[in-house]
């Protein structure tokens, strides 16, 4: 199994990308109202920690982020499983060299028998739960058990981010449609997706599979935010490369607004550092590889896609203004984002702001205001 993690991939680094950007703001809002600054994060498919690379992975960047917040003060609690021999004890050499000063458990196993223990080690406070299985992930029932926890206001935020498997959901949906199905395995998926609903789901979109697989994945987000006591979602899809199918989707879900608008900024940061590497690896081999003139292309290319999310956000907003009525982006995120959800951010919503403030189509300013998705915009 440790082969596995040899080195980083892109697809990887899109997931590690958003994890990076979304600790802090996680474990900094959190733990400001949390007991004893207390904030944790269950990371159930931990890996060795690090990649033989040395580069990150999930545990040695959770431990970064520990050490980093602890004079704020924050005590983030970093509690680890996984089930392979070999890779538990690359990761305990990982929090033995990193995890000075942080509260660590490394648990050998499977997250199914020490999610109940670790909940409850973790009552009471902030917690991030992180489920990134090389096949298909613990069963609906036990992700619903996450969120078991006091809802509503002043109650410890309570969020999950899981790797969904694209791959192991196409292999076992081909049991649908074959003359020798294997109930067991169709069984299994009935687990995870917490019912046989997702069967007809799949069969219904066919023969566009990928139609299916959306059907499939958006299906279980929707169901995974009710069971949650209607908690909000993102679905991401991660891919090796622009162009190819994804290899998986990420599912987010959260209670807390906040915690849904800073996914979202986390998600467009992660896919930057995915667009650079996967640049950088388009140019291995060529002349731009050679002299590093890649870079360059790069940087031009994400300032073009900057101009043109602007131009796209200030329109949709115009379009929304025109309609007559104050509104928050908040409320019309779809309308304004549409295609760019998860893909634009802050920085990008802001200065299309600007552009339609600088045209006279809205008396609204968002210099210097921080919650963008909750500022009313007024048309004139």
């Amino acid at each position: 199994m440790l082969e596995f993690h040899k080195t980083k991939k892109s697809a990887a680094v899109l997931k590690h990308g958003i994890i990076d950007s979304y600790a802090p703001p996680f474990i900094g809002k959190t733990g400001s109202r949390s007991k004893g600054n207390r904030v944790a994060f269950i990371d159930g498919y931990a890996g060795p920690g690090r990649y033989s690379s040395e580069e990150e992975g999930s545990g040695a960047m959770l431990l970064r982020h520990a050490k980093a917040h602890a004079g704020m003060p924050r005590t983030v609690e970093c509690h680890f499983v996984e089930e392979d021999a070999d890779t538990i004890a690359a990761l305990r050499t990982v929090v033995e060299d990193e995890g000075d000063g942080v509260t660590v458990t490394v648990n050998d196993g499977d997250i199914s028998t020490h999610l109940p223990d670790l909940l409850q080690q973790c009552d009471g406070i902030p917690l991030f739960v992180y489920l990134d299985p090389c096949g298909l992930v613990i069963p609906f029932a036990e992700v619903v058990q996450i969120f078991d926890r006091p809802a509503g206001r002043g109650q410890p935020a309570t969020e999950v981010l899981i790797n969904f498997s694209a791959g192991a959901l196409r292999r076992i949906a081909g049991h649908l449609t074959s003359k020798t199905p294997t109930e067991g395995t169709l069984a299994r998926m009935d687990e995870v997706c917490g019912g046989d609903w997702w069967r007809q789901s799949w069969l219904v979109e066919l023969p566009d599979k990928d139609a299916a697989e959306q059907a499939v994945v958006n299906g279980y987000a929707e169901r995974l935010s009710k069971e949650a006591g209607h908690a909000g979602h993102w679905v991401i899809d991660v891919r090796q490369r622009a162009g190819l199918k994804p290899l998986y989707y990420l599912v987010f879900a959260s209670r807390h607004l906040a915690g849904l608008e800073y996914f979202g900024e986390a998600s467009s940061l992660g896919l930057e550092k995915w667009r650079r590497v996967s640049a950088q690896q388009a140019a291995v081999g060529t002349l731009f590889g050679d002299d590093d003139s890649w870079v360059e292309n790069f940087k031009a290319e994400e300032a073009r896609l900057k101009e043109e999310w602007i131009d796209t956000l200030a329109n949709n907003l115009e379009s929304e203004l025109a309609k007559g009525e104050p509104f928050r982006v908040l409320d019309r995120y779809d309308e304004v984002f549409g295609d760019l959800a998860g893909v634009a951010r802050g920085l990008h919503l802001r200065a299309a702001m600007k552009k339609v403030l600088a045209a006279g189509l809205t008396t609204t300013s968002p210099v210097g205001v921080k919650e963008l998705l909750q500022l009313t915009l007024k048309p004139v």
